[in-house]
């Protein structure tokens, strides 16, 4: 299966076979930060290769050393599934993002832009 990346904005993306196919995403999306860009574009490559993978992608460029990297898949449950067996991951921070709750407070957002980051 062809697993390499495209650009897009600040991103390194792979359409996942569900999207290829057509079908939907689920608005939960599995969101994974690293130091280690090569394990977390490794890790994204293989993820891309399962049939209810829509959408991988990663940032380009590191925030303090650390990359975000982020999965969608065409149900809930299978988002569940993956948090759940990398959460122990020694290398990498996982959560699950509802996009559904967090459209509510995107125009919240705060900008940290010229702020110290030390700034609570």
């Amino acid at each position: 299966m062809e697993t390499d990346f495209y650009e897009q904005g600040s991103f390194l993306c792979i359409d996942g076979p569900a999207k290829k196919a057509g079908k939907e995403h689920a608005n939960v999306k599995v969101c994974f930060v690293s130091n280690d860009p090569e394990l977390l574009r490794s890790l994204l490559q293989k993820l891309a290769e399962s049939d209810d993978c829509y959408w991988v992608k990663m940032t380009k460029k590191d925030r303090d050393g650390m990359y975000l990297g982020r999965c969608f898949f065409t149900t809930a449950d299978r988002a569940g599934e993956v948090w759940a067996k990398y959460k122990g991951h020694p290398k990498l921070m996982v959560n699950i993002q509802d996009d559904d709750f967090a459209s509510k407070f995107r125009e919240m957002q705060f900008s940290w832009k010229d702020k110290p980051a030390t700034e609570f």
